[in-house]
């Protein structure tokens, strides 16, 4: 089954401007059809204003086919001095379970062991009052790859622009991988 294979030659490369509606199409599709329910409606994960911030920091990455289709992103920011965090991990639907992810999760490891930091952390949002198989899925994948729990922080204490933007309550879960 091809739609199941790895897809080969995928490339890590920085966003684009013209890779910007493309873009927030696919990240706003995933977030949307994945956690929608955990936000008000029409809330979007990527807008125009956060991807040219993300963009002019040189913290947003796309993956793409030989093809230069976008099939994946990820958002690599510096924590501090001594980590990076990985977050916006988004892959095309049409290209799930084919190492897309894991291409840019290790993207960004390589890139952070390259920059000799200490850690890549990445935070988890959970509805803290019902399961989410999404949620639970996430943690088995990054554990799975290495990354280790390190604290629950409620959601408003840490984020208050974007709390006021959710329909239930919510902590985040803080994952790192130690790399030294």
């Amino acid at each position: 089954n091809e739609m199941s294979s790895p897809l080969k030659d995928v490339v890590v490369r920085q966003t684009l401007p013209s890779d910007k509606q493309v873009l927030m199409d696919m990240v706003n599709e995933v977030y949307e059809s994945c956690y929608g329910h955990l936000w008000i409606k029409d809330r979007k994960r990527l807008t125009a204003s956060r991807f040219d911030a993300y963009h002019n920091k040189k913290e947003l990455f796309v993956a793409v086919d030989t093809e230069n289709n976008i099939v994946g992103c990820v958002r690599m920011s510096d924590v501090d001095e001594n980590g990076r965090e990985l977050s916006i991990l988004a892959v095309n639907p049409h290209y799930w379970s084919r190492g897309i992810g894991r291409k840019l999760v290790d993207f960004v490891i390589e890139s952070t062991k390259s920059a000799n930091c200490d850690f890549v952390s990445v935070e988890i949002l959970f509805p803290t009052h019902q399961s989410d198989p999404w949620k639970d899925r996430l943690k088995i994948w990054y554990t799975s790859i290495g990354f280790q729990f390190v604290q629950d922080v409620n959601f408003d204490d840490s984020f208050n622009d974007d709390a006021k933007l959710l329909v239930t309550d919510a902590t985040i879960s803080v994952y790192k991988m130690y790399l030294k």
